[in-house]
């Protein structure tokens, strides 16, 4: 499976696969913090993708066997909420 990432739309997208490949591989509390994200209601988008940006980091940095096709696609979003 690979991930196509372009838009902020594509990064909201790729969070639901990649919450449930942490929820089934053993990273429950990175799964649980992911989720408080996207549930979470904002009221402004520039708050919305801030904090999913910090949701992807703190994944990067805490999960170090996460397949190569969702290491690409994290890094593409975060490349993408960079902007």
């Amino acid at each position: 499976m690979s991930f196509t990432l372009r838009t902020a739309a594509d990064v909201y997208k790729f969070a639901l696969p990649l919450y449930d490949y942490l929820s089934q591989n053993g990273h429950a509390k990175e799964a649980d913090a992911l989720v408080k994200v996207v549930d979470s209601c904002y009221p402004q988008s520039a708050q919305a993708l801030d904090a999913h940006r910090r949701a992807f980091n703190q994944i990067r940095e805490t999960v170090p066997d996460l397949p190569a096709q969702y290491l690409i696609a994290l890094n593409e979003a975060l490349e993408i909420l960079s902007k």
